[in-house]
């Protein structure tokens, strides 16, 4: 702690020193530091404090220049945690700490007997390098003189830096004009612009204690600006400008302006800036240290420019009133510990730097604040289109700001049309927003089909403040899915057709569409809807009155449909057969007057999968058929049990292994052997005593015989067989009588109805 307050101690006498020889003779004499040099290689170990220290000795003698002492140079630097390297960046930000004019830099290389010293002078407000040169040595012997003609070098540079005059120039173009200055307590401003049809690339700003001079150089900048520090108060200064082109001619000298230093109001400290939608949000507050301006305070200016350095332009004068203190108002303006302003109008993601003055009722403003750099909010960038099925997802970068509360979708048909906003995408609902790498939305709102669509995002915070759209984007939505290919209907099956196709692979098929008609170019009718894509076949069976008949062609087309169900273009045209059904047999015959029985033949089908014929049997007309018997591999049939002399219809149906049926065949009508005609002409008398029976004899010509019965109390017998129409019976006792009947028999047993009764009676 004890280390550090010495530190401490002896820097503030150091400045302290050096502010009482400025204040002496500030334009005569230059502040320089020498920092150690850095050694190149092993060999140069130690010559770079040697070098260091030797310079200093020999720079000290010089009393032109005020030579910071090693010591006290060190202990500034360790008090500031500094680094002593001869990197420009670092030697500028430790010289403008230190409040140098010059700093001295370089390094050491030795190799053998030779010693090789590279040194660079750096003007700390011109911002460059003033002298560059390097020395050799051949020997320690002559590194002594070697540093004394270095140390004379940089004392001439650091002179002619100094010292330019008006009258070593050669005018050859019109100075800057409209010189402006604003005024402070130790300190000028001023600025300036070019000459009209001039344009420069650097100019030289000059400054005399008297308005004839003479002028001397004080500083080279690149901005039409400048501000001149630790001037003496209430005092009287004279500027001159010239500007210098890209060529390295320089122009006429400006006129000579007078300005003095006054008191003016300390300036304001910036405590905040945030960047907000073409807008930035500065708050700031009075600055706390007493001012020796005893003017009241009336107002600020916000000044702005594009890069640190500047040229900083005035944009916004705000006056008490703009911050709500009213003419009956008892707060004054330097009493608002806080003041905020928001600065509208700017460019989407653009850096800007701000200065804030603070100026009294006299309009006399204080120096410039220190600056600020805030960022405005960026317009949405990385924008994508991607097309898909009526849809277009849109992805985008996220607008990295903790003021964003959305994001606003313009979508246009055209990318030259006009742009309208179709969604409102509140940040709310977009999860992590702000710190995904990607935000998304997809539209769905009534796109068509293989149709370019153009986008364009913007961001907001709220009604008023958007950003400007994006660059568009655009993206076409799918078209239809592409139609199914290798369509193939299989022929031959029964009351059934079998389809399959080749399965597609495009992503977008969600499955497919059957349509078929019964004709090749007509209307075709939606059939079936098969979801999945990697669906291919499908079989038409049929159904109510969709049934499919026999023998009958039928035509398909298939169509793939995607998940909005826009189905593809037809397929070819796939067609298959139906099985037709079995020829109606033919040749179908029967054989007359069997005997209870009706043989049946036919001729064979001529399809090869015959399983069967049904045989169909009826009686007389309008007598329904019935089935009577199946044949499995045989073309004839024998119908048994039948009545006699009956007429039976007949037909004939094929079956094959499908089942399907053919028609019936042609009906015939086929009659059994009839019984033998009843019996007539029966008539009986007695002839001694006896019995005898006469008929007429059987008109059927295969009669064998004839059968006598007699009828009696328990019911009818046979009594006799004859081969002749006549009977002779035995003796009729007296009072007596007997019945009797006859039937006639042929030689397959048929018998006849038995004739007409008759009873003989014996008186």
């Amino acid at each position: 702690m004890g280390k550090k307050c010495c530190l401490i101690f002896v820097t503030i006498m150091i400045m302290l020193c050096y502010s009482v020889i400025v204040l002496a003779d500030t334009s005569l004499q230059a502040r320089i530091a020498v920092f150690n040099f850095r050694t190149v290689n092993l060999e140069a170990a130690g010559y770079g404090t040697s070098v260091a220290n030797m310079l200093i000795d020999s720079l000290k003698e010089k009393s032109e220049l005020i030579m910071i002492g090693r010591r006290d140079l060190e202990a500034f630097l360790n008090l500031h945690e500094f680094q002593q390297d001869d990197n420009p960046a670092n030697v500028l930000n430790i010289g403008a700490q230190l409040g140098v004019d010059v700093v001295v830099v370089g390094n050491v290389e030795k190799k053998g007997a030779t010693i090789v010293v590279n040194c660079k002078v750096i003007h700390i407000k011109q911002k460059t390098s003033i002298l560059n040169t390097q020395l050799v040595s051949f020997g320690d012997t002559a590194l002594g003189g070697e540093i004394k003609k270095l140390s004379t070098s940089i004392g001439k540079a650091i002179a002619d830096a100094a010292t330019k005059k008006v009258s070593e120039e050669k005018p050859t173009w019109g100075g800057p004009v409209n010189i402006k200055k604003r005024l402070g307590s130790r300190s000028i401003y001023l600025s300036w612009e070019n000459a009209p049809g001039n344009t420069a690339v650097s100019y030289e700003v000059f400054r005399s204690t008297s308005e004839s001079g003479p002028f001397i150089w004080i500083s080279q900048v690149a901005q039409p600006e400048y501000l001149d520090r630790n001037l003496e108060k209430n005092t009287t200064y004279y500027y001159q400008i010239r500007a210098s082109a890209s060529s390295g001619l320089r122009s006429n000298f400006s006129s000579v302006i007078r300005a003095e230093t006054v008191p003016v109001p300390n300036p304001p400290v910036i405590l905040k800036a945030i960047g907000h939608i073409k807008s930035v949000d500065l708050i700031w507050s009075p600055s706390p240290a007493k001012s020796d301006d005893p003017l009241e305070l009336k107002g600020y200016k916000l000044y702005r420019a594009k890069v640190e350095q500047g040229t900083y332009k005035e944009v916004a004068n705000i006056l008490g009133r703009d911050l709500g203190i009213g003419v009956n108002v008892t707060t004054t303006l330097d009493k608002l510990l806080k003041v905020s302003y928001v600065e509208r109008g700017l460019a989407d993601g653009e850096d800007y730097y701000y200065k804030l003055t603070a100026y009294n009722e006299k309009s006399l403003e204080s120096e410039f604040s220190g600056s600020v750099k805030v960022t405005t909010t960026s317009a949405v960038s990385g924008l994508s289109a991607q097309g898909m099925i009526r849809e277009v997802k849109l992805t985008w970068a996220p607008v990295d700001s903790p003021f964003i509360k959305g994001y606003y979708i313009y979508r246009s048909a055209g990318e030259s049309g006009n742009f309208t906003k179709i969604k409102k995408v509140d940040a709310s609902s977009i999860s992590g927003t702000g710190t995904r790498e990607k935000v998304d939305y997809t539209d769905k709102e009534g796109l068509g089909d293989n149709l370019p669509y153009y986008y364009r995002i913007s961001a907001f915070e709220d009604e008023e403040r958007e950003t400007s759209p994006s660059a568009a984007v655009s993206a076409v939505t799918k078209g239809k899915p592409p139609a199914p290919e290798g369509v193939k209907a299989v022929s031959g099956m029964v009351k059934k057709v079998e389809l399959t196709w080749t399965a597609g692979s495009h992503e977008d098929i969600e499955g497919y569409k059957i349509y078929w008609s019964r004709e090749k170019v007509g209307k075709y009718l939606l059939l079936s809807k098969l979801k999945g894509r990697t669906t291919n076949k499908f079989t038409h069976e049929g159904g109510g009155e969709e049934k499919l008949d026999d023998n009958t062609t039928y035509y398909y087309i298939i169509r793939s449909f995607n998940r909005v169900d826009v189905e593809s273009d037809f397929s070819e045209t796939a067609f298959a057969t139906t099985k037709a059904r079995p020829t109606k047999p033919s040749g179908l015959k029967g054989e007359e007057g069997k005997v209870k029985e009706v043989p049946l033949i036919w001729l064979p089908n001529p399809e090869k999968d015959i399983a069967v014929y049904h045989v169909w049997r009826a009686g007389p007309e309008k007598e329904e058929f019935t089935r009577i018997a199946d044949t499995r591999g045989e073309t004839a049939y024998i119908d048994k049990d039948l009545k006699d002399g009956y007429t039976y219809r007949y037909r004939i149906q094929a079956e094959d292994r499908d089942a399907l049926l053919s028609d019936f065949s042609e009906t015939i009508g086929i009659q059994t052997k009839p019984k033998p005609k009843r019996l007539e002409g029966l008539n009986g008398n007695l002839v001694k005593g006896r019995v005898v029976l006469n008929w007429k004899q059987g008109s059927e010509p295969d009669i064998s015989h004839y059968d006598v019965y007699e009828k009696g109390f328990f019911g009818i017998k046979k009594i006799a067989t004859v081969k002749t129409p006549a009977f002779t019976g035995e003796g009729l006792p007296k009072g007596k009588e007997k019945t009797y009947v006859v039937i006639s028999v042929d030689k397959d047993g048929l018998e006849s109805e038995p004739s007409e009764e008759i009873t003989v009676m014996r008186k």
